[in-house]
């Protein structure tokens, strides 16, 4: 069997950057397909049990608007996700941040239902193969006994490691292997006493557990973060460490073998130690590892440190965030901050291939220098990127322009005029 189809955008990766970005793209206009070789939109947020999204908001209110901040409302009114602000990293008692606790599970089924009743068309298990950037554009992907082409006016690489870009010979960096920042499995405990442990987490208790478990190689770096669930018994441990190439099958194979050997023996630790978890059991391994580290875009722009510590006001700002640098050190084995002063910019020439015409990059692998992305990495910021890029592609449609020649000042001022930006 085969398949071809003609949209205004093709969308590779429906992670929260690629899903956002369709259905901006499609509730402006646009004719929208995702190629997502998952089985469910949302990427990370959704399969890697993380159950947090780090600086959704500042200082104590909520930062996004726009779809992102639609979602956020409505998971919240239907009880399946919280702001709590101002609270403290388990790598460091002093770093106090404000987030968004969520159950990934309703995140899945709200993404989705968005992105259907946007006219967005969604062809799960589709691994992208090739592509073509020309009038149209084109992208192959290979699907449980198929192969389908679909054409289009515009593409977004929003696959999280750049692939679309690499294969149409864009420029790409890949991190070197000795700079490569650890990634992790994550897992759910159930039955756990969340008020008890919300209580040691709020008064620092965790920071001699972590310390203990780190000396007697339980913990494999010194992180140990619960992140409870609204709604449920249940949290999210983000504690696993392992170091790889997730571009070498076998490298990325081993990682997760090892990372999910570390999950036993830091069960019983947890049960003894952690303050409402004694009798806590294991409910679910996520089902795909959470990389920190990927290829990202070289382009038009590159996002600096500096660019950050300034709060630079871009004229052509598509997406802002406040998270500080966090670079998970394989060396050390600790998680390094580097604090920043409120909230800053990314522009769009950041997702702006060199020399492209009709293609453009959302989510965490756009232009950024390595300690520039180890702040723009998490997960509201993506979305905001990616919802920005929809509009963009949106505009570039109807001025029938590539999108080099789209004007970035312009395209500011229309995400300003739809109340996306601050």
């Amino acid at each position: 069997m085969s398949l071809n189809k003609q949209y205004n955008l093709v969308i590779a990766g429906g992670g929260t950057a690629g899903s956002i970005c369709a259905i901006a793209a499609a509730r402006d206009g646009l004719s929208v397909a995702i190629l997502e070789e998952n089985n469910y939109l949302g990427g990370i947020a959704c399969g890697s049990g993380l159950a947090e999204m780090n600086a959704a908001g500042f200082e104590g209110s909520p930062l996004y608007r726009g779809i992102v901040g639609e979602l956020f409302d409505e998971l919240i009114a239907n009880g399946d996700a919280e702001y709590h602000f101002q609270i403290p990293m388990s790598s460091n008692q002093d770093v106090k941040i404000d987030r968004l606790r969520f159950n990934p599970e309703m995140l899945k089924i709200v993404l989705e239902k968005k992105a259907v009743d946007a006219g967005i068309d969604i062809y799960y298990g589709a691994l992208v193969t090739g592509a073509g950037e020309g009038e149209p554009c084109s992208v192959t992907a290979q699907t449980s006994g198929s192969c389908i082409t679909l054409e289009s006016d515009y593409l977004v690489d929003a696959t999280g490691d750049c692939r679309l870009v690499s294969m149409l010979g864009y420029e790409t960096i890949k991190p070197e292997p000795e700079n490569l920042a650890v990634s992790t499995l994550a897992f759910r405990l159930s039955n756990i006493d969340i008020e008890a442990l919300q209580e040691a987490i709020n008064e620092g208790a965790l920071a001699s557990v972590i310390a203990d478990g780190y000396s007697s190689d339980i913990l494999k770096g010194k992180i140990l973060a619960f992140s409870p669930i609204p709604g449920t018994k249940d949290v999210s441990v983000n504690a696993t460490r392992a170091k790889f190439d997730h571009e070498d099958i076998l490298a990325r194979t081993a990682g997760i073998v090892e990372a999910r050997n570390q999950i036993t023996c830091m069960l019983d630790f947890i049960r003894e130690r952690v303050p409402g978890a004694k009798d806590a059991y294991i409910s679910n391994i996520a089902p795909i590892m959470g990389v920190r580290d990927c290829r990202k875009l070289s382009g038009v722009y590159q996002v600096t440190l500096n660019d950050l510590e300034t709060m630079r006001d871009f004229e052509d700002t598509i997406a802002v965030g406040c998270y500080p640098v966090d670079v998970h050190d394989p060396v050390t084995n600790t998680v390094i901050w580097h604090m920043l002063p409120g909230v800053y910019h990314i522009p769009y020439r950041a997702s702006l291939p060199k020399g492209s015409r009709r293609i453009l990059v959302a989510g965490k692998c756009i232009s950024a220098q390595e300690k520039a992305f180890a702040a723009i990495r998490v997960m509201p910021i993506v979305m905001n990127i990616g919802e920005s890029i929809g509009y963009a592609m949106s505009l570039a449609c109807r001025q029938k322009k590539t999108v080099t020649e789209l004007d970035g000042k312009m395209l500011h001022s229309y995400l300003l005029d739809k109340g996306l930006l601050l």
